[in-house]
């Protein structure tokens, strides 16, 4: 997800992690960011780095997942000349590019473990060797790592080593899923709406309220990310300054234009429970009275509001 400025919502979940971000900024503490994929941790990363007393110096990045073994570590630590073949010059390493700021470890958990040992042994003896080279360098770094799992859990299965663990999870920050923050749904749809609207050279204003009642239903297992894909999606396919319900999650359709009036819903499930109560009991009151919770009296007052006959659930003899 492209990087914005700062953290939107108004959520207590995003206000919380707002008021945690200003307490631990200037501590230059490792700190580890837990969330599902596409839920902001690299915002969350660059939110502590720009409010740090190290946002004048660099903020610089790796994806652990995206890299093999041996290319993370010369991407990381750089190299000399002859290090290797195609090794024609020495290559500076992103933790020197990041000196005297803050190097983010994107999907720590990915990492192998050979090169576990190589960032444990670099965040205890604060220097490196660059891959070929004999001379080290002293760094100065805050590291920032993100994952999408339980690194406990990864510790006990053996693909995560637990001094490394410790040394990194020396604060740690849980990004709940969009759909645990549902506040945070018309902020942000708002807010990709007019950037993206802008980018666009549209002119939308906003979006109908079946639109926004489609947003707001939907689980967002791609969190954030999704929901930028769906408003830049709608966005493009936009004719009118109003996003209508059919630009969003057209898959969702038919879901939204069925969605019954919340009486009429509540009405549906209580006569289909009724139905299900008396076949399971075929028809016998006092039976389907303790089922239900109910009294006898006020079972046979819900049974005549839904027109239903215990009689027509007995048994023939």
């Amino acid at each position: 997800m492209p990087m914005e400025p700062n953290l939107i919502g108004v959520s207590p979940n995003i206000q919380r992690i707002k008021a945690l971000i200003d307490q631990i900024a200037d501590t230059g503490l490792n700190s580890i960011i837990y969330g599902e994929t596409g839920v902001g941790k690299e915002l969350v990363a660059e939110s502590l780095y720009q409010k740090s007393n190290r946002s004048s110096k660099p903020f610089v990045k790796v994806n652990c997942a995206a890299l093999p073994d041996t290319l993370l570590e010369s991407e990381m630590f750089g190299y000399e000349k002859g290090a290797f073949t195609g090794a024609v010059q020495n290559k500076e390493g992103l933790m020197f590019q990041a000196q005297g700021g803050t190097f983010f470890l994107d999907e720590i958990s990915e990492m192998p473990l050979s090169m576990q040992v190589k960032l444990l042994r670099v965040m205890q003896e604060k220097e490196f060797f660059p891959v070929g080279g004999t001379k080290t360098i002293k760094m100065d770094i805050r590291f920032i790592a993100s994952t999408n799992k339980n690194l406990k859990e990864e510790v006990k299965k053996g693909t995560f080593r637990e001094d490394l663990f410790y040394r990194i999870h020396v604060i740690d920050i849980h990004l709940p899923p969009l759909r645990e923050r549902q506040g945070d749904i018309p902020v942000l749809s708002h807010y990709f709406l007019d950037k993206l609207s802008k980018d666009a050279n549209k002119k939308i204003t906003g979006f109908s309220s079946t639109a926004l009642q489609k947003l707001m239903l939907h689980s967002w297992p791609g969190n954030v990310r999704e929901l930028q894909n769906t408003i830049e999606s709608a966005v493009t396919m936009a004719t009118e300054d109003i996003i209508s319900d059919d630009l969003i999650l057209p898959a969702l359709n038919a879901e939204v234009t069925n969605l019954k009036p919340l009486k009429d819903a509540k009405e549906n499930f209580e006569k289909n429970y009724l139905l299900q109560l008396i076949e399971l009991t075929e028809g016998n009151m006092a039976q389907a009275a303790r089922l239900a919770g109910k009294y006898r009296a006020d079972l046979y007052e819900l049974l005549k509001k839904y027109d239903l006959k215990p009689s027509n659930f007995r048994k023939k003899q």
